[in-house]
């Protein structure tokens, strides 16, 4: 699980427009408004969209004017984790 906590700058004007971009995004959801422009977003795991992915695409869409990452949390999927040889780092697990 990734989630993301990100504070954009937007014009106050463009304030529609912006959250049904961002809202078509996988994994966005908008939270609140300043007056002044500041947007607060999450952004969390989607299937099928890397949130690195998503987070560029945030920066893509025409009324961002800016984007400041304030929190992120990662944790390990729950999959059994698979051990590689110790002879090298590098190498492919085989199954």
């Amino acid at each position: 699980m990734n989630i993301a906590s990100l504070v954009l700058r937007i014009h106050p004007s463009t304030r529609a427009e912006a959250e049904a971009a961002l809202q078509a995004l996988p994994g966005v959801e908008c939270h609140h408004m300043s007056d002044d422009g500041r947007l607060i977003v999450t952004v969390e795991d989607a299937p099928g969209a890397a949130m690195s992915d998503t987070l560029i695409a945030i920066h893509r869409v025409p009324q961002v004017l800016a984007a400041t990452l304030a929190y992120e949390h990662a944790e390990p999927d729950p999959a059994p984790s698979l051990s590689l040889s110790p002879s090298s780092p590098c190498q492919e697990v085989q199954p």
